[in-house]
């Protein structure tokens, strides 16, 4: 078992075993956030955004002078295009 897998396996635990308490909703707010997806349409001025809330980042360090930089390629846009591409309804 890695790393990540350990975290989410305790901190599910954790919050089924304060699940109806006052404490709840204690884990979202103290360690949790929300991630932005965003999609910007290449030819249209149109775009979207979702969110979705997490525990952990998955942060790729390997061949990275810094975590900065792992943190700037999270953060960077993807063009999506050939079979990864996304059709714009408008």
């Amino acid at each position: 078992m890695d790393v990540d897998e350990f975290f989410n396996m305790f901190m599910d635990k954790l919050e089924f075993a304060i699940k109806g308490t006052k404490q709840e909703k204690m884990i979202q707010e103290h360690f949790g956030g929300q991630y932005a997806n965003e999609l910007i349409c290449k030819g249209c001025p149109h775009f979207s955004e979702s969110t979705e809330p997490y525990l952990a980042i998955t942060l790729q360090v390997k061949n990275k002078k810094s975590i900065k930089d792992g943190l700037n390629d999270l953060i960077e846009g993807e063009m999506l295009d050939g079979d990864n591409s996304y059709y714009c309804e408008k």
